[in-house]
This record gives C-alpha cells, structure tokens and sequence, in this order.
C-alpha cells in the first residue's frame, strides 16, 4: 500500500475517525525485509494498513502500537530479527529496527498535518515532517511544506530537527527524541524518446518505482497506448521544452532520442539546471562529439561534467532491455546515495564518475 493511502487513514482517523498509532522505522542495522522509509498503522482494532516487513517484526510492533492507541503517548521501541527467528520464518535475513510509533486520534494538530500530507504527495510535492516523544499537552508534530509554510506545532526544537534535514534527503533521521522524515511520493523521471530504448528505460523506471514521463516530437510515439506504464505522454518540438514538463532538482531525466542532434538540444536546455540525475544515451564517441557541440554553443564544460554519458552501469548491457536495466540501475545508486543499504554497488562512486 502506498504511502499515500497510510497518511489518508490517518487523516480519517485524525479527522474523528477512530483511533490508531504510526509505526515509521527510524533505524534499521542489518539485513531486514522493509524499506528504510516503511510505515504501518494499527488501529484500535487491531487492523493494519501499510507494512513494515510483516512475519514476526510486524507481529511485535502491532502489539507495540496497541499499547501506543491506549496510553496516547508515542514511544520507540527495538524490534531484532535474529538468526533462529529468521530461520523460523523462512528468511535470510536478520537485523535490528527501531520503529517510532506515534498515537493517531481526533486532534485538529494531527489533522491538518495529515491532510496536507495527503495533498502534497497527490500534487507530486515534498516536505519536512517532524515528531517529538513529548505530547503531554498536545501532538509534538509539525509539517515544513514545499513552498515554506508551517503546519502543526512548529516548536524550537522541531524547527530545528526540519532544518538539519538535508534537502534530498529520503532517509529518516532520528536523533535525541525527535524523529524527522522527508514526505514523498514516488520519483519523478521524464525520458526523451519513445523509442525501443526510450520505451524499455521507461518500462523499467515504472517497474522500480518511478513516475514516468515520456517525451516525443512524433505524435506515434508518444501516444499513451503503446506506453500504458507511463503516467503521462508528451509531444513536443525538442527546439523548446514546455515548462510544463517540470523538471526540477528532483527530476530523473534519461535523453534517449533517435538522434544525437536532438540529444544535444535538450542536453543544451537541460544541463544549466539543477536535476536529480540528467543521463544521455550513446557511445563515448558521440558523447565527446556532443560535448564540443555543446560547449561550442555555450554550455558550460563544468555542467557537462554532472551528466551521466555514456549513461547506465558498465555491465555490458546489448539490447534495449538490458540497457534498461543498466540505466535504471544507476539511477537507483543515485537515489541510494549516502544509504546504508545499497547492496554491492557504491552510489558514491557512481556520482563521482559521471
């Protein structure tokens, strides 16, 4: 389930619906079946929306959280998934999460942190969330939106948590009694070219977790029912991007056309901005050829530097799909940057070299 839909039941509930608690994973050690940004929330009842691993894990901290609903305090709580349990449950894993469980009940404060929460992600925007341990008089919670607007109990010390939150950042952070997240949807990545490479790029990015965008000048390739993984389709001239693509410096953006010329007019307009990650597709042989075009017309050598060309991992990727695959993959490094959990690849390295 989304995130999305767990903020939406919290809103309901918030908003006089019952009554619940949201367990968030605030650290994790080891190999653990959840995601670094999970949560779950457990009603009074004792149903769960949401998941944090499930098996034993998620038996232990709904069993937490229903102490949670009572007392309406929240508490942290370290859950360990040891060898024998792992074992009992079939898994190859094992590690220790702290889960931050925080009481969901009728309380305006909650409430419109919860339901902008659920507009922002809707409206495919970021923000800063913050919760402290100490809710005596009232929810220790507070929202820093996108465009700088406060909601909640915005107090010195949550204030400052949000601030030391890197922009970009996905992971958690919890420090002292203050846990504080970044709210975000889904990534978002725009791919030029429709074609077999273009499309498989797009393909992949949607199976891992993108919001795709995919761009064309030919009506034939950018039409939404030969690419239904893609959330949105473009036709557009490559001489003038629309502003209404949206590319920001959370944007993935994969330059894959049928040509290099049209490679260089987008890299032209796109280089001189903060993205996410700007990757171009080609040999190096047509990378350096670009790169003197470009800087020929006035891009700067040194923004040039930051994209990713020859784009994808060298794992020798041939057809369209593997290439895909090498492509996503990178961006996926590029995500993980600075993330404990990034398996064999070192994202660091990946954004050094490219």
């Amino acid at each position: 389930m989304s995130l999305q839909a767990v903020l939406a039941e919290c809103a309901r509930l918030a908003d006089g619906g019952g009554a619940g608690a949201l367990a968030s994973v605030a650290r994790r050690r080891g190999s653990l079946p959840m995601s670094a940004t999970a949560k779950m929330l457990v009603t009074a009842s004792g149903a769960r929306v949401g998941t944090v691993g499930g098996g034993c894990l998620e038996a232990e901290i709904t069993e937490r959280a229903l102490e949670v609903i009572e007392r309406r305090m929240p508490a942290v709580s370290e859950h360990t998934l040891n060898a024998e349990l792992a074992g009992d449950y079939g898994l190859t894993c094992g590690g220790t999460a702290v889960m931050f469980i925080e009481p969901v009940f009728t309380d305006p404060v909650l409430a419109a942190v919860y339901r902008e929460c659920v507009a922002l992600l809707a409206r495919g925007e970021r923000a800063t969330m913050a919760s402290g341990l100490e809710w005596s008089s009232s929810p220790e919670k507070a929202l820093l939106t996108a465009g700088g607007g406060w909601i909640g109990s915005a107090t010195p010390r949550l204030r400052a948590a949000i601030d030391a939150t890197r922009a970009g950042e996905e992971e958690q952070r919890f420090e002292g009694d203050i846990f504080a997240e970044r709210v975000a949807g889904p990534p978002r990545l725009i791919v030029f070219g429709g074609g077999h490479v273009g499309a498989r790029v797009a393909e992949a990015a949607a199976f891992a977790g993108w919001r795709v965008t995919v761009v064309d000048d030919r009506p034939d390739f950018a039409d939404a029912s030969r690419l239904p993984f893609a959330e949105r389709t473009v036709v557009c001239d490559f001489h003038d991007l629309p502003a209404t693509l949206g590319a920001d410096a959370e944007t993935y953006v994969v330059v894959a056309t049928r040509g290099h010329q049209h490679d260089a007019l987008i890299v032209e307009q796109l280089a001189r901005r903060d993205l996410r990650y700007l990757g171009m597709l080609g040999s190096r042989r047509k990378v350096a050829l670009t790169w003197r075009l470009l800087v020929a017309a006035g891009v700067p050598a040194m923004r040039l530097e930051g994209v990713h060309a020859p784009i994808g991992l060298s794992i020798g990727a041939d057809t369209p799909e593997e290439i895909a695959v090498s492509v996503v993959a990178e961006m996926i490094a590029v995500r993980r940057a600075g993330s404990r959990r990034r398996g064999g690849v070192d994202a660091s390295a990946v954004t050094a070299e490219a």
